[in-house]
């Protein structure tokens, strides 16, 4: 048998055929020194978690449940209970979670009276406007400038 090389240079064809695949792949041939190893990614830190709450609209007379408390310079009515503000849109009475064309600081601040009754402010408003005008003022008010009558 013979040991005769049949390609003269067949293992400096082979070498270099490796090196131009790893070359072209983008595979290093050896892997970089220590020294200039790629610095370990940053630790992640976890960002505070964000929760947005609803804005809630919180009476100071939101344990009272004798009934609606009246605003007669506006004729609104605000149910402590069910946190709602009740107002009459042209003979329609609607119900929501703020006052409607008055702010709230305007209408906390103007003359109130309590309501007896827990039904559906219309079924009383003839009466209520008639005892409440919109020039009512409390007599002998309280210092909270409520009036406790009913």
């Amino acid at each position: 048998m013979t040991t005769k090389n049949l390609f003269p240079g067949y293992f400096l064809h082979c070498a270099f055929g490796v090196a131009l695949l790893a070359i072209l792949t983008g595979c290093p041939a050896t892997p970089p020194p220590a020294s200039t190893a790629a610095a370990p990614a940053p630790a992640v830190q976890a960002q505070p978690t964000v929760v947005v709450q609803p804005e809630v609209v919180v009476q100071p007379e939101a344990m009272d449940t004798a009934g609606f408390i009246y605003y007669p310079n506006y004729e609104v009515y605000y149910d402590p209970v069910g946190r709602v503000y009740w107002h009459n849109d042209g003979g329609r009475w609607n119900s929501g979670p703020a006052p409607v064309g008055v702010s709230l600081d305007v209408l906390q601040g103007s003359p109130s009276a309590h309501m007896n009754f827990h039904d559906s402010p219309a079924n009383h408003h003839a009466q209520v406007v008639q005892q409440y005008p919109h020039d009512w003022k409390p007599s002998n008010a309280p210092a909270d400038n409520r009036d406790h009558r009913g």
